[in-house]
């Protein structure tokens, strides 16, 4: 649920109630995850293009997932393509935040991206 929007140059921060997350295509356990990052918005899920996709925002993501590190910022090849919507493109988180939908970002379904640059993450418990 967004709150309110303020762009800033061509970029949009967001002050919402974190839209919920999740991994697909991967592994989860109670210690680590992997695998392609998914947001959901407006009652869809979609995915997240990795362009300018870094372990700063792997960071945020993990945290808002419940673990609490990032080990790796995966893109592309790394990852399994998504289908339907692509949410976010050139999120950018600055490692504050308490969601992925509060960083920086192109805008809701505003991208330039296609599912072979879908982002992931590889999450831990313990930082290892």
């Amino acid at each position: 649920m967004i709150c309110g929007e303020i762009l800033i140059g061509e970029r949009y921060l967001q002050y919402s109630i974190a839209e919920p997350l999740r991994i697909k295509a991967g592994q989860v356990s109670n210690a680590t995850a992997i695998g392609r990052l998914e947001i959901l918005y407006n009652g869809v899920w979609g995915t997240i293009c990795d362009d300018s996709w870094d372990l700063t925002d792997a960071e945020v993501a993990c945290r808002q997932l419940g673990y609490d590190h990032a080990l790796k910022a995966l893109q592309g090849k790394h990852v399994d393509d998504g289908t339907g919507q692509i949410w976010l493109d050139d999120v950018g988180c600055y490692g504050h935040e308490n969601s992925l939908s509060s960083c920086a970002h192109n805008g809701w379904g505003t991208h330039n991206c296609a599912h072979c640059e879908d982002a992931g993450v590889e999450c831990s418990k313990t930082g290892n």
